[in-house]
């Protein structure tokens, strides 16, 4: 099968198999669509002070007395960030299981789905971590590199020396930002192999990362293709889009709620601050679902054409849908 053929069965299948959007629903969680707003929203120069002059100190003084409760909402909420990433990965696995139940003419049972995903989760997890790992260390060495140049530079005290290290260290920033780039692509296609071999052909996890590794290097010119049109230009022209229309709505959300606490003209205390800091959560978490929702059928279109090029890869036949 070619990629227009993938594309084309892979749209019939996810059409067909609408029980699959709760699947991708939890993967689009993790995969997750923040609303990307650049720049700043000026409402003007308002012609009072919206915070107490006392404001500041009094923030200080009831940080001091509750840090507790600062430091256990702070790991709760990376539980909560650790627990959606779990769960979109579990979503993903029984996703892509569905989509292999699907292609094979075979109804999928989301009980049954959820399942065999939780046996595998263990796996999965293993491949993640592995492959996120060299990312991670990455990124922090990119971001350290970067950090340690401006301080440098910023150091000098003559003006001729600043500007020669920073010469220096924005071209090497964009090379080593290149770098990263690249190794984050290549991670992410072999994660994507990795994973369905590990689910699909029920690989230990080490033997599915080889077995990925192998599909990759045989398929490469066919993997970069599915790559380009499906994740970059499907998804990623998908995601752009959905963030410019989240953006319109949180705008004007965190705009109304802020005029509606602070227009009043007084000053405002800690608990207006903390009224106005909930809304803008809930409003975040309100338009997170809601994008979640609406990239569930996306999600299980990509799935499912990954699932259906991996099969073909693999010299397995795809029966045809009728």
């Amino acid at each position: 099968m070619e990629l227009g053929e993938w594309l084309s069965r892979g749209l019939q299948l996810t059409w067909r198999y609408k029980t699959l959007w709760l699947f991708g629903f939890l993967t689009a969680l993790g995969a997750g669509v923040p609303p990307r707003i650049q720049g700043r929203l000026n409402l003007g120069r308002p012609p009072f002070s919206p915070l107490s002059p006392g404001f500041e100190r009094m923030l200080q003084r009831w940080v001091e007395q509750n840090w507790p409760l600062l430091l256990v909402a702070l790991l709760g909420f990376l539980v909560l960030v650790l627990l959606i990433q779990l769960t979109s990965l579990w979503g993903q696995g029984a996703l892509i299981l569905g989509s292999g139940e699907a292609m094979a003419g075979r109804s999928p049972a989301l009980g049954a789905l959820a399942r065999r995903a939780a046996a595998r989760l263990l796996r999965m997890i293993g491949i993640m971590a592995l492959l996120g790992a060299p990312g991670f260390l990455v990124a922090l060495v990119f971001l350290a590199a970067i950090l340690g140049g401006f301080l440098l530079a910023f150091a000098q005290r003559v003006e001729a020396a600043r500007i020669a290290i920073l010469l220096m260290v924005v071209p090497a920033m964009l090379a080593l930002l290149g770098c990263l780039l690249i190794l984050a692509g290549a991670l992410h296609l072999w994660s994507r192999l990795a994973l369905r071999a590990a689910l699909l052909e029920d690989l230990p996890w080490i033997a599915a990362l080889r077995r990925g590794l192998q599909i990759g290097l045989r398929r490469i010119g066919s993997l970069l293709l599915v790559w380009l049109v499906l994740d970059v230009g499907v998804l990623g022209v998908i995601t752009f889009i959905l963030s410019l229309l989240v953006a319109v709505p949180l705008a004007a959300i965190v705009g109304i709620a802020f005029l509606a606490f602070f227009r009043s003209g007084g000053p405002a205390d800690l608990s207006t601050m903390v009224r106005f800091l909930r809304v803008i959560a809930l409003t975040g978490f309100c338009i997170g679902v809601l994008t979640s929702l609406l990239l569930a059928p996306v999600m299980t279109f990509a799935e499912t054409v990954w699932t259906l090029a991996y099969r073909s890869w693999t010299g397995e036949e795809i029966p045809q849908t009728t």
